[in-house]
C-alpha cells in the first residue's frame, strides 16, 4: 500500500477565484514586456518574457504553439428565422465541419442554417450548411457547407465568420490582430493560446 496522498481528479479540484478586474482585455505594449513566471523544482520568481533567452539551458525544451485564430464563430438562423451560433472546432472532409452549435437542441439532423456576412465585408454569396448528425464525444454537430466545386469554407471566413474571443475579453475595442500571438504563422486555430498573448 503506498503512502501517497489521494489526488482530487474533479474538475471542482481547479476552481479558482479571479478577479475580473486581473484579467487583461488587451496584450501589453510592446508584447515581450508581458510578465513571465519561472519555476523551478524549489522556487518561483517574476520575470518579463523578453528575459527567455536568458533563462533557457542546454537542453532545454522549448514547445511553440505557432496558430494563428481562424475567424471561426459564424452566425445565421433556421429557415424558420430562429437565431444561431456556431463555433467550428475541426474541418472533417469536403466542407463539412464539426462545430458547436448554439443552442444545439433545437438544430437536429437535416435542419439548414444560412450565415449573414459580417458587417467588414459586402458579400453577394448566400452561406448554408446542413445538419448532418451529433458528435457524442463533443455534443456538436457535423456541418455540411453546401459550397461550389472547388471553394473551400477556409476561403470564405474572412467575409463570414468572427474570431472567438473567449468569454473573459470584454472590450469590444480588442482587436482580431491584438487576439494573435506575434509568433503565430500558421492559420487554423479557433481559440488563441492565451498564455501567449
Amino acid at each position: 500500500m503506498s503512502n501517497m496522498t489521494e489526488v482530487d481528479w474533479s474538475i471542482d479540484a481547479y476552481d479558482y477565484e479571479l478577479p475580473q478586474e486581473l484579467i487583461a482585455q488587451n496584450p501589453v505594449v510592446p508584447r515581450d514586456s508581458s510578465h513571465l513566471m519561472v519555476v523551478d523544482s524549489l522556487t518561483h520568481h517574476n520575470c518579463i518574457f523578453r528575459d527567455l533567452p536568458d533563462l533557457l539551458q542546454p537542453g532545454d525544451l522549448l514547445v511553440l504553439n505557432n496558430t494563428r485564430v481562424i475567424p471561426a464563430r459564424l452566425y445565421g438562423h433556421k429557415t424558420t428565422g430562429a437565431q444561431v451560433e456556431i463555433l467550428l472546432l475541426k474541418p472533417v472532409e469536403n466542407n463539412c465541419w464539426l462545430a458547436l452549435v448554439k443552442p444545439g437542441k433545437r438544430f437536429t439532423n437535416g435542419t439548414t442554417i444560412e450565415f449573414e456576412p459580417n458587417s467588414s465585408f459586402g458579400c453577394d454569396y448566400k452561406l448554408q450548411a446542413t445538419v448532418l448528425s451529433t458528435d457524442r464525444e463533443t455534443g456538436g454537430r457535423f456541418l455540411q457547407f453546401n459550397l461550389p466545386q472547388g471553394i473551400s469554407l477556409i476561403n470564405l471566413l474572412d467575409q463570414f465568420g468572427h474570431v472567438p474571443f473567449p468569454p473573459y475579453v470584454t472590450d469590444s475595442q480588442a482587436l482580431t490582430e491584438q487576439y494573435q500571438t506575434v509568433y503565430g504563422t500558421i492559420s487554423g486555430a479557433v481559440a488563441a493560446p492565451t498564455a501567449g498573448l
